[in-house]
């Protein structure tokens, strides 16, 4: 008679009987085991695609360069003079030299310009500025001085009157201020006429310089 191994006997009984169960507990721990090693995979793949790329740059790459603000030159306004009257028949020029006056009977300089015209021809403001002073005396009759800034003023004398001026009024240029006549009485034997004077910081100086002969 053959002797059998107890011990042996009772595992094999034992996987015989549990035999499906053991199958099933090796197909989850296989499953496990897989799920485990894809997730790992998973994870190697994402921490190498989150690491940054050098991005080489184009060998026709140019970095941008700062602008220089580009230097502008200051406007320069140019002064020019209308012609101060209506209508003229004749023009005394600018002089520093002596020259006889008829009225006074002596030789003067003559720091103006003379426009002879007709008496109650119109007087117009030679360029934009404010009435400076608006005055009436004997010796030369009604007289407008205008500033037009920066030191540079203009004078009207031998005015008909002036009594739509007033001091501190805002002229523009060919406004009218008055007409010509001959209440400039040192200067009234010469008829109806404009005495138009200009100064450049209290020094007199010749109104063609903003007044040209062609302009005349």
């Amino acid at each position: 008679m053959k002797k059998t191994n107890g011990a042996g006997s009772a595992i094999a009984n034992f996987f015989k009987r549990n035999a499906t169960y053991i199958i099933l507990a090796l197909c989850i721990i296989a499953i496990g085991v897989s799920i485990a090693l894809i997730m790992v995979g998973e994870k190697d793949s994402l921490s190498i695609n989150s690491e940054p790329s050098e991005v080489q740059p184009a060998d026709n790459f140019e970095e941008p360069k700062e602008q220089e603000p580009e230097e502008t030159e200051p406007t320069i306004s140019v002064i020019s003079f209308c012609v101060p009257v209506e209508s003229y028949s004749a023009i005394e020029e600018y002089s520093e030299t002596l020259a006889y006056n008829p009225t006074l009977k002596r030789y003067s300089s003559h720091k103006a310009m003379d426009f002879y015209g007709e008496e109650g021809a119109k007087v117009f403001c030679a360029f934009d500025g404010v009435v400076k002073s608006v005055e009436n005396s004997l010796r030369t009759g009604v007289t407008v001085t205008v500033d037009h800034g920066d030191g540079l003023i203009t004078v009207y004398n031998s005015l008909l009157d002036a009594e739509d001026v007033w001091v501190g009024m805002q002229l523009k240029k060919g406004d009218v201020i008055g007409v010509m006549s001959t209440s400039n009485r040192q200067e009234y034997k010469d008829g109806a006429h404009l005495h138009f004077e200009t100064y450049e910081n209290g020094v007199s100086v010749n109104p063609e310089k903003y007044l040209s002969i062609d302009n005349k």
